[in-house]
């Protein structure tokens, strides 16, 4: 009763506080752990405002919460694909860039002017409606405890990647597997194994899922779990995002840069996933031109450099990435060992490369009932 009457005048208070507020509002909807507070604060200042920040954990629930509309956010941050797919649904409203002075293709890093032609010559259209925040791969994690592996590692890891996932027969025995908890997920990494392309929908896809997947055994499904579990030696081989496996190196590099000390690595193949993570306004946005401010507010080199020295991912602007991969230890400076180690796991794990500038595909978006099916397999599948 007491706790009652407590949250009620709590209630009171904050309605109070909230009528008395002159400051607008900016409603963001984005991944865990994905900005830095400070360069939120920062911007409040600036602005004279408040940005209220919630989270979700996959592409579909931000889906979900924009389609259901019971908030009203003003920018999330989807990938690449639910881009696509929220565009189609008539989600987001089009850009008008001449609002964002910061904005400029040239700006960009050459794997993301990559992903951007991409999107673009698959969906005429498609970049009028989003704009890069952080992007990447995924990849093969492993533990490297145990010598018989990492010879079977070296030999399959260029040329046959994805078998050290789905053929035991190569592995050394009791090798404990992990396989990410997302059925679009899971059957892409299977698509690349049965070297078939992971964006078309047709029954031969589906039938070398079913038959891979009922023959292929998982010692554990799992999200989060998966790098926590190699990184302790509990997995040998999984696979996930390459920012869950350079979350677990900076983790295990807090208080030292010596990374030959690393008990684990990943592995990045030439044909994987990659992403990219976007900012995009909600065609129901009520606070348009506070949103076009924060979204141009992070685009600037020196905010993005803040904001990607605390995330982690790699930015997608090449003078914040040169400023990150050019930083020079200072003894002086409380965050010499990070920033230390920020440089050296983006110059290693995403580095400029030539041609179309990124390693891996760029995931379209798939029908509802294609989806569904490839979901009951991998339900079926799983039990």
């Amino acid at each position: 009763m007491k706790r009652s009457i407590s949250l009620f005048f709590l209630s009171i208070l904050i309605l109070t506080l909230s009528s008395c507020s002159q400051r607008d509002r900016l409603l963001i909807l984005n991944w865990g752990e994905y900005i830095n507070d400070e360069v939120v604060t920062k911007f409040e200042e600036e602005y004279n405002c408040d940005v209220i920040i919630s989270l979700a954990d996959s592409n579909e629930l931000f889906y979900s919460k924009v389609k259901s509309g019971t908030t009203v956010f003003d920018i999330v941050v989807p990938s690449d694909y639910m881009v696509e797919k929220m565009v189609e649904n008539d989600l987001l409203a089009e850009l008008d860039f001449s609002r964002l002075s910061n904005y400029s293709y040239d700006k960009f890093l050459p794997g993301v002017q990559g992903i951007l032609d991409d999107l673009e010559a698959r969906r005429p259209g498609l970049t009028n409606y989003f704009v890069p925040y952080f992007w990447g791969t995924w990849g093969i994690m492993y533990n490297k405890s145990n010598n018989d592996l990492l010879n079977v590692i070296d030999e399959y890891k260029d040329k046959r990647p994805w078998s050290l996932l789905f053929d035991r027969k190569i592995l050394p025995q009791d090798t404990q597997i992990g396989m990410y908890e997302t059925p679009r997920y899971a059957y892409t990494a299977t698509m690349f194994y049965d070297n078939l392309d992971i964006n078309l929908e047709s029954e031969e896809n589906l039938n070398a899922f079913k038959e891979t997947l009922e023959n292929t055994y998982f010692d554990m499904w799992g999200t989060d779990t998966l790098k926590k579990s190699v990184a302790a030696g509990n997995l040998d081989l999984a696979f996930m995002w390459t920012g869950d496996f350079l979350d677990m190196l900076y983790t295990e590099l807090e208080d030292s840069t010596d990374v030959t000390s690393l008990d684990f690595d990943i592995i990045i193949p030439d044909n994987t996933i990659a992403f990219m993570d976007n900012l995009v306004i909600t065609k129901k946005a009520r606070h348009t031109d506070l949103a076009y401010k924060f979204i141009d507010f992070l685009l600037d080199p020196e905010n993005a450099y803040l904001n990607a020295s605390v995330v982690g991912y790699c930015t997608p602007l090449q003078e914040t990435y040169d400023k990150i991969v050019n930083y020079q230890s200072d003894s002086n400076n409380p965050d010499n060992v990070w920033l230390t180690n920020f440089a050296y796991a983006v110059k290693t794990y995403y580095p400029i490369l030539p041609n179309k500038g990124y390693k891996g595909v760029v995931l379209a978006n798939i029908s509802r009932d294609y989806l569904n099916e490839l979901t009951n397999i991998y339900n079926n599948a799983k039990v």
